[in-house]
């Protein structure tokens, strides 16, 4: 428990000269929201079938070279899975392998910090595949959208008893349109709205 506690803080030295520059402070003003898209809803079995990912500056969202994957995957999916995402099996076989695409999202993401809603799953579910794949696990900064969230109303003096911290009542109350929700891009600028509108680039 203390070792895998201790490998999530301080990822293992990233050996690969092509990764090493994931671990280099970042000092841009840019960040990347990202989400997964899975098999089954468990960070520890769910397959990866889809990640989009857009960058972000200020209140800008850079659309015009997001990232948007199907993972080539045969894997057995939840039904309710299915009715959530819509990636059928045949939508699936047609994507790009596992590799290329996190050989291609890391490429994207670089050292930039990574933000999402309830992101600890897709850093679980990335995590896997890139320590299967290159022996390391990301070491970039995360940022949770929710926990913006809670902070800005404890800001703002509003101690409600029951915040609703459901991706939909975030989105209610911060009043950001939802996009296609439970695609992977739909969820990704739904977030990147809320993102702005949490750090005061969004207006009031």
């Amino acid at each position: 428990m203390l070792r895998r506690w201790i490998e999530d803080r301080w990822p293992r030295q990233i050996q690969d000269e092509r990764w090493k520059h994931l671990a280099e402070s970042y000092h841009g003003e840019e960040i990347v929201v990202l989400d997964c898209e899975t098999s089954v809803f468990d960070k520890k079995k769910g397959e990866l079938l889809s990640v989009a990912a857009v960058r972000v500056k200020g209140n800008e969202i850079f659309l015009t070279d997001a990232l948007d994957i199907t993972v080539k995957s045969d894997a057995v999916t939840d039904p309710d899975a299915v009715r959530v995402h819509y990636l059928r099996r045949e939508d699936r076989m047609a994507g790009t392998p596992v590799e290329e695409a996190i050989e291609q999202l890391l490429d994207f993401i670089g050292n930039r910090p990574i933000c999402g809603f309830y992101i600890e799953y897709d850093r679980a579910i990335l995590n896997r595949y890139i320590k299967q794949i290159y022996g390391f696990k990301l070491p970039n900064r995360f940022i949770e959208v929710s926990e913006l969230y809670v902070k800005s109303k404890r800001r703002h003096h509003i101690h409600e008893v029951h915040l609703d911290l459901r991706f939909e009542g975030l989105a209610k109350d911060l009043q950001v349109p939802v996009v296609e929700r439970h695609t992977a891009m739909g969820d990704v600028i739904s977030t990147a709205l809320m993102y702005i509108k949490l750090t005061g680039f969004g207006g009031s």
